[in-house]
């Protein structure tokens, strides 16, 4: 198996039927259930990581994929948005997601609530009323800085294709949050900006990035060129 996942290893990303043609290589009476099979438990062990649709990649134990701990007052607040509009798409990212990476820590969480479409006034209705005066409403980077509050929930517009979280669709993974924070005007009213080239060093150097997602959610924001200049900072690779 060791031969295996190094010749793996050496191919880089592979889809399905690439792995199931190295594994005949070694293996010539494997049936297509069987490459199935092979693949899905090497999957479960951590020897193979899932770092797209259809893209695989074999684990170095140097990467890991990325989780965040979401405040108690994220969770409540997805909670409650899920229990009133279970149809509903959005995402939640908070700003103490960013201490995993930055060099001066967030002391003061704020809570940023994407809602799909013009749906957001809804929510906003849902949650004042228990959270009235830590609330607002598409503001722009004047107003949230005036207005701001520790714990303040903020409801913006999703964008549309906007990644889904791994574990639960709400979750901001890092794909999306390395896009967002190059490209919405309020965001990066938030992180300072000397703080950027730490951020995407540590993200690519800790973490399986899906550089496929990654990319086509930059083209979505048209940040693609803000994306390739923070990494081309960091030294992590030209393009």
């Amino acid at each position: 198996m060791a031969e295996f996942l190094t010749a793996l290893s050496n191919a880089g990303n592979f889809t399905r039927d690439d792995f199931a043609l190295v594994y005949r290589a070694k293996n010539k009476d494997a049936t297509e259930s069987s490459c199935r099979f092979v693949l899905q438990k090497l999957l479960d062990s951590g020897s193979i990581a899932r770092v797209g649709r259809n893209n695989y990649c074999v684990n170095d134990k140097t990467s890991r994929k990325y989780t965040h701990e979401y405040s108690d007052l994220a969770t409540s607040v997805a909670g409650k948005i899920r229990e009133t509009y279970p149809e509903l798409d959005f995402r939640i990212f908070e700003l103490v997601q960013l201490n995993e990476f930055v060099n001066h820590q967030i002391a003061h969480n704020a809570v940023f609530i994407f809602v799909e479409g013009d749906l957001g006034e809804y929510v906003f209705d849902t949650l004042k009323e228990e959270y009235a005066g830590h609330i607002l409403l598409n503001p722009n980077a004047d107003m949230y800085h005036q207005y701001w509050a520790d714990d303040m929930l903020v409801i913006k517009k999703l964008i549309t294709e906007a990644p889904k979280g791994t574990d639960e669709f709400w979750h901001t993974d890092l794909e999306k949050m390395l896009v967002d924070i190059v490209s919405d005007k309020l965001l990066r009213s938030c992180v300072n900006q000397g703080e950027y080239k730490t951020i995407f060093t540590q993200a690519f150097k800790d973490f399986y990035i899906d550089e496929s997602q990654l990319f086509r959610y930059a083209r979505r924001r048209n940040a693609k060129a803000k994306v390739l200049e923070q990494i081309d900072k960091s030294l992590l690779r030209t393009e």
